[in-house]
């Protein structure tokens, strides 16, 4: 951020992006985020690495 010229930045929240919000629908039926995570840990990838996170942040420029 500070390499890009923002200033004062500010973590506002860190949310696990959850299924409900990354789901197929009728208008989106190809994969999801159920498709990419493991069957029986959801906090990890199915290449184990963490499962998605959203964060919020706010900056000055």
């Amino acid at each position: 951020c500070y390499r890009v010229g923002f200033r004062e930045v500010e973590v506002l929240a860190i949310t696990k992006t959850d299924s409900n919000e990354q789901r197929k629908t009728p208008w989106i039926d190809t994969q999801s985020l159920e498709d990419f995570l493991q069957q029986d840990d959801n906090t990890k990838t199915i290449e184990g690495y963490p499962a998605p996170k959203r964060v919020y942040i706010k900056a000055k420029r």
